[in-house]
């Protein structure tokens, strides 16, 4: 199969953001000395740092189209890898990638509800109201879609970043829709 250029410069572009993110999350984290921390903070960091990772993960999966057919073949290749070898590597999830994509997007997505449940109660924000919409998104429309479900959930990402370290440089204004 020959290399999509519109996909390979997204990803390019893509990873540099999340791992951008990442460096501001290492930077907090570097700076926090832990017996200074409150417990809803660290708690907090903990769901963006893996919500961060998921979605550095699933940069490099998001150039499937993601067909019923084809994640159910996926799923199965993946268990059956799983149930037989008893380990699960990059190559396996970039084989599997019609499944693997939304496992690490969900993922991300699940931290980062539960992210905002914890701003909107112990900072008393109103992220639910604001953010939700990014978050409900399933990109199994195509792939432009994969990657606009990947980016909404980035912004949400450094949105709540933004409320754990305001003086954050981390860029939070909303993904474009796809065309």
């Amino acid at each position: 199969m020959e290399p999509n250029l519109k996909y390979m410069t997204w990803a390019i572009d893509k990873r540099a953001d999340i791992q951008h993110t990442m460096v501001a999350l290492y930077e907090y984290v570097c700076s926090q000395p832990i017996d200074a921390q409150k417990f809803d903070d660290r708690y907090l960091l903990d769901h963006l740092i893996a919500a961060a990772f998921a979605l550095w993960r699933a940069v490099f999966l998001a150039d499937t189209l993601r067909g019923m057919e084809d994640i159910r073949r996926s799923q199965e290749r993946f268990l059956e890898k799983v149930i037989t070898e008893n380990t699960i590597t990059f190559a396996d999830d970039k084989a599997n990638r019609h499944w693997t994509v939304e496992l690490y997007l969900e993922g991300a997505k699940l931290r980062l509800l539960r992210a905002i449940a914890l701003c909107d109660h112990y900072k008393q924000t109103k992220l639910h109201a604001e953010l939700m919409r990014y978050l409900r998104l399933r990109g199994t429309g195509g792939v432009d879609l994969t990657q606009y479900e990947w980016e909404c959930a980035h912004h949400v990402l450094r949105r709540i970043f933004a409320e754990l370290s305001p003086a954050t440089a981390l860029d939070t204004n909303p993904p474009s829709l796809p065309r």
